[in-house]
This record gives structure tokens, sequence and C-alpha cells, in this order.
């Protein structure tokens, strides 16, 4: 049965249920004209049918459990239910006609409808259950935050506070880049805002335009390492229902859905009800003053993941090029690749930047210590850098290498 009736109201019973069954009883005395001659027809198949379950269950109940004067039980049961039999198929005869009909081909639908659906809360229950080989160990060796934004404003500020309060062991904004130009507008914001000044913000290419197709691979990589556990705050603006939808653009739940399917990855929608404050009613916002220790919040480890499928053909020197996948560590080497993603440390921390390039070969990080920018430097332009292979946690980088920016 739906679980929609089996919710009960406040007063204990079961409401949409007895909804549902007045609704049905309103149709049929209206297509009948109040007929009883009719209504029987519908009315005496159904309910000699609940007999007859009845009297057959109950039988085979007390065969079973065998109880004191079963046997006795069993009779007057098998009698009972027989004779409701009889009296269903009687009327199905009678008054097949008159509307019989209908009950005999909607009960077996029914029927066949209800089972189905239990197979299919069956195997949602089985898929929710907690088996053993799953349980997740009730400590976490690193827990980061990851912010999604598309903009600077006071949403964005309440979803950096709730990933505060989580406590995490690094948190971090990312914002997945389609226009150049809003990107530059969203940096040039973040830089300047006291709330943001301790959170990192990185540029993320997204070159076919499907934001949650990229926050899906970054999800993958940064949840590479088996005790990294990530939780993905989507800061979600609620307008008015009808002008909300028509006018705005709600992708949170899109890009939730197929993150909340990754292990070890929690995907949160961060509600804010932008309809209540231009509907004019009273917002109390409270102002705390809070003492930030900020932190070197760097890029330790070189993400794994796909190498981007759209490339621009390698130009002039192309002999020096080595590709990335062959890079060796402690050898000096001269890379060329499309810029995937920058990442510029917090205002209140060391000046860093950090690079992301990739071939078709594989990709590596370029650190640049003591700057927070390059001049021209955009997420999906060509760039060549050179320079000693290192390593960090186990990946490749580069450390401050020389570098050309290819139009």
């Amino acid at each position: 049965m739906p679980r929609q009736l089996t919710k009960r109201g406040h007063r204990l019973a079961f409401s949409n249920g007895i909804l549902l069954l007045s609704a049905g009883g309103i149709i049929l005395v209206a297509i009948t004209a109040g007929s009883v001659e009719h209504l029987v027809a519908f009315y005496a198949p159904g309910v000699f049918t609940g007999f007859t379950l009845a009297g057959f269950g109950m039988s085979r109940y007390f065969t079973r459990t065998k109880p004191k004067n079963w046997k006795v039980k069993v009779a007057v049961n098998t009698v009972a239910g027989s004779v409701s039999l009889a009296i269903v198929i009687i009327f199905s005869v009678v008054k097949f006609t008159e509307g019989a009909w209908l009950v005999l081909v909607t009960a077996p639908i029914l029927v066949m409808t209800f089972l189905r659906l239990r197979r299919q809360y069956s195997r949602e229950q089985e898929a929710l259950s907690v088996k053993t080989s799953e349980e997740r160990a009730t400590s976490m060796a690193r827990h980061d935050v990851t912010i999604f934004v598309d903009s600077v404003d006071i949403a964005t500020v309440g979803a950096v506070r709730y990933a505060r309060s989580l406590k995490p062991h690094k948190i971090k904004a990312v914002h997945f880049v389609i226009d150049d130009r809003r990107a530059e507008d969203i940096q040039e914001a973040w830089a300047k805002s006291d709330a943001l000044e301790d959170v990192q913000l990185d540029l993320i290419d997204c070159p076919d335009r499907r934001i949650a197709n990229s926050a899906l691979e970054y999800a993958i990589r940064k949840t590479e390492k088996p005790d990294v556990e990530l939780t993905i705050l989507l800061p979600r603006r609620s307008y008015s229902r009808f002008l909300g939808r028509l006018l705005h653009d709600q992708t949170a739940e899109e890009i939730a859905a197929p993150i909340s399917q990754l292990q070890r990855v929690v995907a949160t929608i961060v509600p804010f009800d932008v309809n209540k404050i231009t509907s004019g009613k009273p917002l109390v916002v409270q102002h705390e003053k809070a003492v930030l220790t900020t932190v070197a919040s760097q890029e330790k480890a070189k993400p794994a993941q796909e190498a981007p499928k759209v490339f621009a053909p390698v130009t002039h020197y192309a002999e020096d090029i080595t590709p990335i996948g062959k890079i060796e560590w402690r050898k000096r080497s001269k890379v060329h690749g499309r810029v995937t993603s920058i990442s510029t440390a917090p205002r209140g921390s060391a000046p860093m930047l950090q690079v992301e390039v990739w071939d078709e070969t594989g990709g590596i990080t370029l650190n640049f210590l003591g700057r927070r920018e390059i001049a021209g430097l955009e997420v999906g332009m060509e760039m060549r850098a050179e320079g000693m292979v290192g390593e960090e946690e186990g990946q490749l980088t580069i450390l401050n290498p020389s570098y050309e920016l290819l139009v």
C-alpha cells in the first residue's frame, strides 16, 4: 500500500485513506445518480471478497497454530469463506452488466499494483539497511568542506558561517568557470570581503558547461584517499514560488543528486529565504565579532582525474615539451597544457598561487610562492612552464616555475 495512505492524522485516523474513499464514493454516487440497484453491484463484490479472504485466512491460521478446538474454528471459518465466495460469484454474474464488471477488472489490477509497490518498498528498505561491510567509522581521519559559489552575497556568507561550525580540516570555496568575466568579478569580490578572508577560493574550468558533471568529478578527486570525508555545501536562495521558478535557475538539487550517490561525500543544501527580505518582513540579523585565526589554506594534493577532453594543438617548441604523464621526480621538465584550475591562498595567509595544468597524458600543479595572481592568467587558456619537478604528499608539483602564457 502506498505510504501516503498509511499516514495518520492528528486524530490517529488514516486521513488520506478516508479522503480517497470519500472522493471515490462521491464519484460513484454521481455516476449512478444515487441508484441503489447500481451501487450494490459495486458494493457487494468488494465487501464479500473481504469476507472471503477473512474466512479462509482465519482457517489457515487455525490450521497452522492448532489452538484449543481448532478443528471447529477451522470448519466455521471455512464455511463462512465458502458462502462469501459463492455470493461474490453470484453477484458477479447477475450484476455483471450493471457495474460488477468494473470491480472484476480493477480488483486484479489493484492487487498487482500493490504487490509491485511492496516489492519496490522492500528493495528500497534493503538498499537503506546498514550492512557491516558498509558501516562508516565513528571517527574520520580528515573532514573537508567545500562551498560551491556562484556569487558573493549574504547567502554565501551564511554558507561559510555554517561550514566553520562543522570544524573541518579545511574549508574551501569553488566556482566553476563558465563566464570568465563573472569569475573575475567573483574573485575580486571575494578578495575584498572581510568575512571570507580566511577561505580559499578556487576557480575550476567547466569546459562542457555542465556544472553537475564538473561538481561530480571534483568530489571524486577530493575523496580519492580513503580516509577523507567531504561535505559539499550548496547555497540555495529561495524566492517566491512562481516568480522564483520563472526568473531564477535552481540548480542546487541537480548538483546534489549525483554527488550524494558517492561514498564519503555529503551534499548539503543551505537555504536562504530571499523572499522574506523582498517582502518587507522584519529580518533579525545578529552581528558577532569573532577573532579568526587565519591558517595558510593550501592545496596539498594534486587531484587525480581524467584528463580534460578538449585540447588545442601544441604549437612551437614541441620537441622540448615533456608529456605531463611522463615527467619524473627531481628532473627538470618543460610542460605544456591547458589551465583547468586556479587557486589563491586566503588573504590572511602567506601569498601563494596554485595552477593546475593538464594535457592528454595527465595533470600537474604549479606552485607560485609569494604571489596571489599572474597577470593575464585565466582558466581555460594554454600555458607552458619549466622547472624542477618536486613532490608534495605523493603528488608531483613544480615550485616557482618559469612560465609562458599562450594566447
